[in-house]
């Protein structure tokens, strides 16, 4: 949506068209919101900040056409006409359409069955038989010499 305006020299051009954007609204209690004065050409010529309290914020409801009248009240201008489709006639260019991002895909959590370990019987070893021999003694060689 926007205003088509009464000429109004703005340096360096004349402005023909109001726009509004940028609305911020305190529910209940206010709201505030950007304006540009456009050339005929779509250029932006001045812009500012005007803001709606009190009865104003009360009188406006819904209804985005009061913020055209208000604000051309404000800045003493003559609206000529509203032009209320803005997809197609605005006059300053959209954004590209931000497309919401894919939803994440489903992830399903793997079925876990449950594991059942059996106990690992561990045998305590069979010691080894003890085996005694005897030993002789030693002699002495009489030709190695003495022990």
């Amino acid at each position: 949506m926007y205003a088509k305006i009464q000429p109004v020299q703005v340096f360096p051009s004349t402005a023909t068209v109001l726009f509004i954007n940028n609305v911020t609204v305190q529910p209940g209690a206010s709201a505030s919101y950007q304006w540009w004065l456009q050339s005929e050409e779509r250029a932006n010529l001045t812009t500012g900040v005007l803001s709606l309290a009190g009865e104003a914020y009360a009188v406006w409801g819904t209804d985005d056409e009061y913020l055209y009248t208000y604000t051309a009240a404000q800045l003493g201008l003559t609206i000529v006409e509203i032009v209320p489709d803005a997809a197609t006639t605005s006059p300053v260019a959209s954004p590209a359409p931000v497309e919401a991002p894919a939803a994440p895909p489903v992830v399903e959590e793997p079925v876990v069955a449950p594991v059942v370990v059996e106990a690992l019987v561990v045998e305590e070893p069979t010691p080894a038989p003890v085996v005694e021999e005897s030993v002789a003694p030693l002699e002495a060689d009489p030709a190695a010499g003495s022990i």
